[in-house]
């Protein structure tokens, strides 16, 4: 006798971790009023950023230049980060700092990544693809110097200037390029949201992403790696993932544990 079910096939995310133009039919920017969950950063955006404003100026030693890919911005170094959460690895004694801000992450469904992003007055980050498309890429306007044309975000051929307290959403897939041609700093808070219909596998996406940023920065400080075999980076690949996924779990339940007491 005949299944007559309909087996509905699981969605399949796109990845960038071995090069590849993103061919897929995600909008270079979403509509922020379709997001639910905008609204909670946009009200609270003052909390955000006056709590990681403190911590900053406390331990300016914590914001970082971007540490996946060195060259991604011009002059070097002008693009700089400090994390709460990358693909939900936990920077402990960041989000110790700010439990404001973490009380108020912990209402977004699906959150996996959030970090403080600087980015330098005269600099450019270079145009880049991102990880995947299983997420929501999102910058929250904290502090914005200026508008289009001299500060904006290109995705595709399309631009937008950030706002403070606005949520701008986009496919972080497609290639993306941002600028400040003013005098004073940009912050805004990156943050990675998993779309819905890849809620369920997001311990999978995390551990992927991860994996791969392993990569990249072993071929940044052993550029001979790049001329490896596919076998030798595949295998390099496998090896961090498999660990990955044992240590993940771990590692968030240990910080929650710790700030929950």
């Amino acid at each position: 006798m005949l299944d007559t079910k309909v087996q509905r096939s699981k969605p399949i995310p796109w990845f960038n971790e071995f090069g590849g133009r993103y061919s897929g039919d995600r909008p270079a920017f979403y509509d922020p009023a379709k997001l639910p969950w905008v609204k909670i950063l946009e009200d609270n955006w003052v909390i955000i950023r006056d709590e990681m404003f403190a911590l900053k100026d406390s331990k300016p030693q914590r914001l970082q230049p971007y540490f996946i890919n060195k060259s991604m911005s011009f002059p070097p170094r002008s693009w700089q980060t400090m994390g709460l959460y990358f693909w939900t690895f936990t920077m402990h004694r960041n989000c110790r700092s700010c439990p404001q801000t973490v009380s108020i992450l912990k209402t977004i469904p699906h959150l996996v990544s959030c970090s403080l992003s600087l980015l330098e007055p005269n600099s450019n980050i270079n145009p880049h693809q991102g990880d995947t498309d299983a997420v929501i890429r999102c910058h929250l306007g904290l502090s914005i110097p200026g508008t289009l044309p001299e500060c904006g975000l290109q995705v595709d051929m399309e631009k937008h200037s950030w706002q403070e307290g606005r949520v701008l959403p986009f496919c972080d897939a497609r290639s993306h390029t941002a600028w400040n041609h003013t005098k004073g700093r940009r912050y805004v808070l990156i943050l990675d949201v998993m779309r819905p219909e890849f809620a369920r596998q997001k311990d999978r996406v995390c551990a992927r992403v991860l994996a791969s940023s392993i990569l990249q920065m072993l071929y940044q400080r052993y550029p001979g790696l790049g001329n490896r075999s596919g076998y030798v980076k595949s295998l390099i690949y496998s090896l961090s993932y498999g660990m990955i996924r044992l240590a993940l779990p771990i590692q968030r339940w240990k910080f929650w544990r710790h700030f929950c007491r």
